[in-house]
């Protein structure tokens, strides 16, 4: 059986580790810095073709205009206790603007704590970009972690950190306070904010 653990809501999973067959979510991340003229949006239909196996479909729209194609496919390596369980993705994707393909490999990891310490629970995941189309920054690093309180069945506080190395000597960091709220078991928003430096070439955005 694999233990509960909330899933990161900017860096998602495709479904949590796990998965039953048969499992269908479709839901939209909506992203937009308080200085910022445009608001970046990204419709998505993920589902469980197999136990522990899922597929994403995703469109990423800057305001009205598509900015990319993008698609994932992620699977379960096992439960390593009651407490953990591992896995894997893959995300490919298709930059319209930088005319540019790019993928993710990634190495996943949750764990719910145990006894008295059983409404904390952290996800964490790692791995590396290829960017097909650059040459001096084709690999990076990937690195996100996200820590979890459960309130209660409905209500579950969390702060996700992802970072990316493009290489070494530089760092791009988005630090990010968020509250999951389910409305009922098929229902839920989930809502968040805080400092990004993913953008190299801008301020830190809020």
């Amino acid at each position: 059986v694999a233990p509960h653990i909330p899933e990161p809501m900017l860096f998602d999973l495709v479904r949590p580790l796990g998965a039953a067959k048969g499992e269908l979510e479709i839901n939209t991340l909506v992203d937009h810095a308080l200085r910022g003229k445009n608001t970046e949006w990204a419709p998505e239909i993920e589902y469980a073709y197999s136990d522990g196996y899922a597929i994403e479909l995703e469109l990423p729209f800057n305001d009205l205009s598509v900015a990319e194609y993008k698609f994932a496919l992620q699977g379960t390596f096992g439960v390593l206790s009651p407490q953990i369980i591992h896995g894997w993705q893959i995300i490919g994707r298709y930059d319209r603007h930088d005319k540019a393909y790019l993928t993710d490999t990634l190495y996943l990891n949750g764990m719910r704590f145990p006894g008295n310490w059983s409404k904390w629970s952290i996800f964490n995941m790692f791995g590396m970009r290829n960017n097909y189309s650059e040459k001096r920054e084709r690999f990076g690093g990937l690195l996100n972690n996200s820590i979890f309180y459960s309130f209660s069945r409905q209500l579950t506080l969390g702060f996700e950190i992802n970072n990316e190395i493009p290489r070494w000597e530089k760092w791009r960091y988005r630090l990010v306070p968020q509250v999951h709220y389910d409305f009922t078991p098929h229902t839920s928003l989930q809502i968040g904010g805080g400092p990004s430096k993913l953008h190299e070439d801008r301020k830190t955005e809020w």
